[in-house]
């Protein structure tokens, strides 16, 4: 009994870290599109300290040096307004390369590894077609990010939230979901996951592996 009521607790409160992550996430763009620059800040530091958290619980003595090196970094900076322009480069970037590095030689393109998820072993035509979606995923990305570089650099800050915190978001939701309508129409004799599904898939991969 002790033991079950231990196990629910640990559940209860993992579920509980994992929602208030994904809230801090949702909020974020609102409110660094909104909201005053210290007003953003003061939840990107939070967003940094529940990543950072997190990194902890789970690989304490590998992340502890280099999470107390950076939060003596940007305590210290005087200005950190600037910060507000890195998430949107910087989470961009590391997706292109999440995506980018499964298609060197000899590697498994990652969507083809999701697709192997819902459908087993692909055929011929479904390994070319994952491969190249891959390429069209990393290139959103690698878009993106320099479009968020660019804007930054305008000084039109307007023009960089609109697209960070709306537009970059809106054609990452355009592509997972007009992708998966012409998927459905262009491989109708297949078996077609939903896209809540999909979405599960991704979660349960190591996107880091390989």
């Amino acid at each position: 009994m002790r033991s079950a009521a231990t196990t629910s607790g640990a559940a209860g409160s993992s579920l509980g870290w994992r929602a208030l992550g994904i809230a801090l996430f949702l909020a974020y763009p609102a409110t660094a599109h909104f909201a005053r620059p210290a007003t953003a800040l003061a939840l990107l530091a939070t967003l940094l300290a529940y990543v950072v958290a997190t990194i902890l619980i789970k690989h304490a003595a590998r992340w502890l040096a280099p999470a107390a090196a950076a939060s003596l970094f940007f305590a210290g900076l005087p200005d950190a307004q600037w910060l507000l322009y890195v998430p949107p480069i910087a989470i961009n970037l590391v997706l292109c390369w999440v995506f980018g590095r499964t298609l060197a030689a000899g590697r498994v393109p990652l969507i083809a590894r999701f697709a192997m998820l819902e459908q087993g072993t692909l055929s011929d035509e479904l390994a070319a077609y994952t491969r190249t979606l891959t390429w069209l995923w990393t290139l959103l990305f690698a878009g993106a990010a320099l479009a968020s570089v660019l804007l930054a650099l305008s000084g039109n800050r307007d023009a960089w939230s609109l697209f960070t915190n709306l537009v970059n978001y809106l054609l990452v939701a355009a592509l997972f979901l007009g992708e998966f309508a012409y998927r459905r129409l262009r491989f109708r004799n297949y078996r077609h996951q939903s896209p809540l599904q999909l979405l599960r898939n991704v979660r349960r991969t190591n996107l880091f592996e390989g």
